[in-house]
């Protein structure tokens, strides 16, 4: 079955009778001028086509000419970094494409896999037929070539008809997905604060992954995509799926994301070692007091155990109703289930989303070449929207995918900060930084709403002084909705710092160094440092160790760091961030971060408003501190300017502009502060600004001290601030991850 162009004398005289080339076509059809059939079944829907229905036909020979499918369009500049559209522009090409809406209908019971355009509730998609043609092909000769067999993209039959450098597409608005797998390690630093808020204040929660253990979930996307079939030789078809513009204005007010965990019963396994995390002691060592209690039996050693326990948890005063007690924990047991499958969920959530809105329009998620046979096995799952049902059938019948971007996550994937497989970009290279910014439009109208987003990431892999550390800074800003004329305060705001130490053996202070970092980030306290340090060696056995710190600021709590970067006292701020962030060492002024900022705030102070030398700091320094007791003969020590990266003045000569970073980064949070009502352009400077301060480790560490006591202030405190401190030993496979609850 196909559909015809009738009346033809009366439609090729809206065509200029002229040669392809350089003829601009984009003709409406009356409903009059073409014959379409009543209906055609695809499994329990019905596709539609009544007088109400609407076509045209577009010409394309040159790149100017635009096909908003993207199925037609020019050869990539780099084709290793993009994949070239079904059909490409050269030689003597032209193609008349032939469109048409039909209505869906699903039967009694059948969920529609299409979302409504309208605000009618009518369901429509867009169907095209591509035919190519020689550029020196009269117009008016073409179209009556074409008129009386154009092939209807809902049926497999058509891909019989399909011709070389043909193609045909199926365009609607409705759900993809993809199945992704991630590692728990990497799903416990997002929303942790889900698990350290069932603690009282400041409680230590640690607790060890399951070696090899992961969790998966499908995650779905509402959005106007096309399915394209084409023929780039015989015997062969090109199958891709694009993302496009919506055909009417106002279709999408914000994006929707929706994960679901594959397999729920992976929570299950994590339940126990969380639970362990919380009590701070083996589940059976628990349920053992607990039974002694009831029974009255706990010696008095027992009772001092259990009752730090049931401290930990808030439940003290149930110590005297076991009963009471009992039932809170079974509460809390449930809860704890709860909670971690809405964590993971919310990982892959919110990871799907912030990839997919820096996604360009005309993206092609999907791309594979394949037999006539495989694409009719391939075309009825397409056309009906089960992608998972396609992938699948893809991967049985081992076909190479030239592009998927709705591949399967996997493991192996980093999926830290924000996106679900950061590691791919962000941990690469010596050094590298880019703000890239997305635009996508809710309709093919000229000044159509907008929905835009950046991703800034400011990446460094260590060499010759730390030559296995990396670290990365990734600034977002993206919007939830479209809107005409974006300003800064439609955004939502967030940033990712990450100090990352590769695998290897570690000696004591190189130990003593990671802990360092996560307390100077506040995932640990000063207090807890022998603890920890105990309970990393355990774990490791002398084998060797990768350490990773990650701070995350939401929305909220960023918008709170922007607004108080005004405070008067803000270069004091900074001063104790830099006198924090100085190098562990094994000295009374320098093995803990809050001694150091006791003891170099005010010299960091001196020097961000007085611009020293390194020289002029090492004397300045010897001097100030000598008579401090903490200090002690390491006054000495900070009085030598060597080439290493111990002292003061060392710091600031392995760390150069600090003054001048400085500088970036408070007029960068103050011209956010400043443009709220202001446009999207703003990102890109206050990006820049901000970025000079990411380039070393040093300055990361201290400016997220800094941005940690500028939080504090703000309405929503530490309470949404994530901070991980996650150990793992390959040799093993064994995570432990650390954070703290925080009022």
């Amino acid at each position: 079955m196909s559909w015809k162009l009738a009346l033809l004398d009366e439609v090729s005289k809206v065509l200029p009778d002229a040669p392809l080339k350089g003829s601009d076509i984009r003709v409406e059809l009356p409903t009059a001028s073409y014959a379409l059939p009543a209906g055609e079944k695809l499994g329990p829907l019905t596709f539609a086509f009544d007088v109400s229905a609407r076509g045209f036909v577009e010409g394309y020979d040159a790149p100017a000419d635009v096909d908003a499918a993207g199925v037609v369009g020019e050869a990539p500049g780099d084709a290793k970094e993009q994949l070239a559209p079904a059909l490409v522009h050269g030689g003597d090409q032209a193609w008349l494409k032939y469109g048409v809406e039909a209505r869906v209908k699903a039967e009694v019971g059948f969920p529609l896999p299409y979302v409504a355009l309208a605000a009618n509730g009518d369901v429509r998609v867009l169907l095209a037929d591509y035919h190519r043609h020689t550029q020196d092909t009269n117009a008016r000769a073409a179209l009556k070539q074409d008129a009386p067999n154009l092939r209807l993209p809902l049926l497999t039959s058509s891909l019989d008809t399909l011709g070389v450098g043909d193609a045909f597409a199926f365009q609607a608005r409705g759900e993809l997905s993809v199945t992704a797998t991630l590692d728990w390690t990497d799903v416990y630093t997002s929303n942790l604060q889900t698990l350290t808020k069932l603690l009282s204040a400041s409680t230590l929660l640690s607790f060890e992954a399951k070696a090899g253990a992961t969790v998966s979930a499908k995650v779905k996307v509402v959005d106007d995509y096309a399915v394209i079939f084409s023929r780039p030789a015989p015997g062969q078809v090109r199958v891709q799926v694009k993302k496009v513009v919506a055909r009417e204005a106002g279709v999408t007010a914000s994006l929707h994301v929706e994960a679901s965990l594959t397999d729920p019963a992976a929570v299950v396994t994590q339940v126990e070692k969380v639970l362990e995390g919380l009590l701070s002691v083996p589940l059976s060592r628990f349920e053992s007091l607990m039974t002694k209690l009831e029974a009255h039996t706990l010696s008095d050693a027992e009772t001092k155990v259990l009752r730090l326990i049931l401290d930990r948890l808030g439940f003290g005063e149930l110590e005297a109703n076991t009963t009471a007690l009992r039932t809170q924990w079974e509460k809390l047991r449930t809860d704890v289930r709860a909670r971690i499958q809405a964590l993971a969920e919310s990982k892959f959530e919110l990871g799907f989303r912030y990839e997919y809105l820096r996604l360009r329009e005309q993206t092609t998620l999907l791309s594979t070449v394949c037999t006539d046979a495989q694409a009719r096995a391939l075309h009825p799952l397409l056309v009906s929207g089960r992608m998972d049902g396609a992938m699948q059938r893809m991967q049985a019948e081992g076909l190479a995918l030239e592009q998927c971007l709705l591949k399967e996550v996997n493991k192996e994937s980093k999926a830290w900060g924000f996106s679900l497989k950061l590691g791919k970009w962000a941990l690469g290279g010596n050094d590298t930084r880019e703000l890239t910014q997305v635009v996508q439009r809710n309709s093919l109208e000229k000044e159509a709403p907008q929905r835009i987003s950046f991703l800034g990431v400011r990446s460094y892999s260590g060499a010759l002084l730390t030559p296995y550390m990396h670290w990365t800074a990734d600034f977002k800003a993206d919007m939830a909705e479209f809107r005409k004329s974006p300003v800064v305060a439609d955004f939502d705001l967030g940033l990712y710092l990450l100090l990352a130490h590769d695998a290897r053996k570690l000696s004591d202070n190189d130990l003593r160094q990671a802990v360092d970092e996560a307390i100077i980030w506040g995932a640990l306290d000063d207090a807890e440092e022998e603890e920890v340090l105990q309970r990393i060696r355990d774990a490791s056995g002398g084998k060797e160790v990768e350490t990773r710190v990650e701070l995350k600021l939401d929305n909220r709590t960023l918008r709170d760091v922007i607004d108080h970067a005004a405070d008067p006292d803000a270069p004091s701020a900074f001063a104790r961030a830099l006198a924090r962030a100085l190098p562990w060492y094994g000295v009374p002024c320098r093995d803990r971060p809050a001694v150091r900022e006791s003891v170099y705030a005010a010299l960091w102070k001196a020097y961000l408003e007085q611009n020293w030398s390194a020289a002029d700091a090492a004397r300045t320094a010897a001097a100030n501190l000598k008579n401090n007791p903490l200090v002690g003969h390491f006054a000495y020590s900070e009085g030598q300017l060597g080439n290493g990266m111990l002292t003061f003045a060392e710091v600031i000569q392995k760390n150069p502009g600090t003054v001048s970073k400085w500088r970036d980064l408070r007029a960068g949070l103050l011209d956010l502060r400043n443009s709220e009502q202001r446009s999207a352009s703003v990102f890109k400077d206050a990006f820049k600004a901000l970025s000079q301060s990411w380039a070393q480790s040093f300055h990361l560490k201290a400016t997220g001290a800094f941005f940690l006591e500028l939080a504090a202030r703000g309405g929503n405190g530490l309470a949404t601030v994530e901070r991980t401190f996650t150990v793992t030993v390959p040799g093993t496979g064994a995570s432990i991850v650390f954070s703290k609850s925080r009022a």
